[in-house]
């Protein structure tokens, strides 16, 4: 579930515990019945999943979902279940779920039949229904399983009408309006609290007269469509367009004839200069990494032509941002999970990562927030991620410090710097950690455990001087947020070193570790 405007104060949850087969189905508290009235006569199911991103249509998946059912103005029915994604579970920091946690859950398709029965014939509830829409039709697309519930109804949409007087609509406000307990962002308490929400909508609409749905509920299809229209830059409505053209996007739209007649019409949209085709071409090949009802096996080496075709396309047009890149760049990085060699990742060296490194900045992410660089849809963040800080990959994390010079992706040379140097550090090369630190700095890194690393190498050896300037131009870099501990014992050894170098009296408390991840 994501609410209308992302919440950035909500505290993160836990992740559900799931139990041994990654499902629960056990209640965690009742809720009071709801008076009896028209409305109550409805089945309802409250849908609510975290993701790993925004952006089905990108890439993105369910990493959790939940299911509440209300008939009769009681809950008769919870379900629940962590996902495997076939991916990165995104951001963790929001959601809680870590890959290892996916990883040994099930795939969407394998709790489809409990899905499938909870959802038949009910009316589908969400607080922004159309974000929850969107996952939900695409998880049951690609795993060939026919349509979405006939009727959605948005408890955001139904807030703003019948709750007027709150601050904002935000699920958290409107479950605070009713004092009931919540655990942000994570699925199973998101879509309980909803069902409560649901009912207290309900009545008020009951006692503004309405007996059925009417006005209080839509289509789904209307639904979906207009979600998936309001993200599109050109679909099979878009006026003007050849007969080519429209025919191309209607066997996307409608799934046809497998895999071969998807790469036909994503080649015409292509050869007619579409400008969804590069989101397109990415979306397309990160299906074909992994097994779907909707084109049968995994396919690496076509999927690797789409991805990159999806960049070459995607790197060409103005309008690409930071976050169109991402997607294309994850799945090639999924290609490279398990092997030694990263080799589709390295193929996008220099050129392709460069021009992804020179996109303008996110703005959003924890690299440009503390550091003032961007890693999102950063090729070289993926490749760092892919040795990540494991000293047994030290040396081939080495070698690729050179190619993310090349590329002019600071954030990632700054990661795999900090990694590398830590693993020889803990091989006992320190003297090589420490040039290669010096390096990294003299290429420009913002780094802040690079600088303290290195920097406390040099208080260690007695060379004050050298701290002091390795921490003083750490520090020029320091921004409001982010890694303040890091920012903190940095600023405490250049004065020790300041004391040091005037001949006054060091302070002999002990020096707090800051954090090396």
């Amino acid at each position: 579930m994501q609410t209308d405007i992302p919440d950035p104060l909500d505290a993160p949850g836990s992740p559900a515990d799931p139990g041994t087969d990654g499902v629960s189905r056990s209640p965690s508290r009742s809720l009071p019945a709801a008076p009896a009235h028209p409305l109550t006569g409805h089945r309802y199911v409250v849908l609510d999943c975290e993701t790993t991103g925004f952006e089905p249509e990108r890439g993105d998946r369910m990493v959790s979902l939940a299911l509440v059912t209300v008939v009769d103005g009681r809950v008769t029915d919870r379900w629940t279940s962590l996902l495997d994604p076939g991916r990165d579970t995104g951001p963790v920091h929001i959601h809680g779920i870590t890959k290892a946690q996916s990883t040994a859950a099930p795939r969407f398709v394998e709790v489809l039949p409990a899905i499938l029965d909870r959802l038949d014939g009910a009316v589908l509830v969400a607080h922004n229904v159309g974000f929850d829409l969107r996952f939900l039709a695409m998880e049951l697309e690609l795993a060939g399983a026919g349509p979405v519930p006939g009727t959605s109804l948005d408890t955001l949409t139904l807030a703003r009408r019948y709750l007027p007087e709150l601050a904002n609509h935000r699920l958290t406000t409107c479950v605070a309006s009713l004092g009931l307990p919540h655990r942000a962002h994570r699925a199973d308490s998101d879509a309980e609290v909803t069902a409560a929400l649901l009912l207290e909508l309900l009545d008020r609409a009951a006692a503004d007269g309405h007996t059925g749905l009417d006005g209080l509920a839509e289509p789904s299809a209307e639904v979906l469509r207009r979600e998936r229209r309001r993200r599109a830059r050109c679909d099979a409505e878009t006026p003007g367009l050849s007969p080519a053209h429209r025919g191309a996007h209607e066997v996307i739209a409608a799934w046809r004839d497998g895999v071969a007649a998807w790469r036909a019409a994503l080649t015409t949209l292509q050869e007619e200069d579409c400008p969804e085709a590069g989101r397109l071409w990415g979306w397309f090949g990160g299906t074909l990494s992994s097994p779907t009802a909707a084109f049968g096996r995994p396919r690496p080496e076509w999927a690797r032509q789409a991805l990159v075709t999806a960049l070459d396309l995607l790197l060409a047009d103005p309008e690409t941002r930071r976050d169109d890149v991402a997607q294309p760049v994850t799945w090639l990085a999924a290609l490279d999970q398990g092997a030694e060699s990263p080799d589709h990742l390295l193929a996008l060296f220099p050129e392709t990562a460069a021009a992804i490194a020179a996109l303008p900045d996110c703005g959003r992410c924890w690299s440009c927030v503390t550091l003032g660089l961007c890693a999102t849809g950063s090729a070289g963040a993926a490749l760092v991620s892919h040795y990540g800080a494991d000293p047994a990959w030290v040396d081939e994390l080495s070698a690729a410090l050179p190619l993310l010079r090349a590329a002019g992706d600071l954030a990632a040379l700054g990661r795999a710097a900090r990694y590398a140097g830590q693993g020889m550090e803990r091989r006992g090369r320190v003297a090589e950690a420490m040039r290669l630190w010096q390096w990294a700095v003299d290429q420009g890194v913002r780094d802040p455990v690079v600088f303290n690393r290195l920097s406390l190498g040099h208080e260690r050896l007695g060379e004050d001087r050298a701290a002091l300037a390795v921490c003083e131009r750490g520090l020029s870099h320091r921004r409001d947020e982010g890694a303040r501990a890091v920012w903190e014992t940095l600023t405490r050894r250049a004065e020790r070193c300041r004391r040091r170098l005037a001949g006054l009296p060091v302070p002999t408390v002990p020096e707090p570790e800051a954090p090396d991840g």
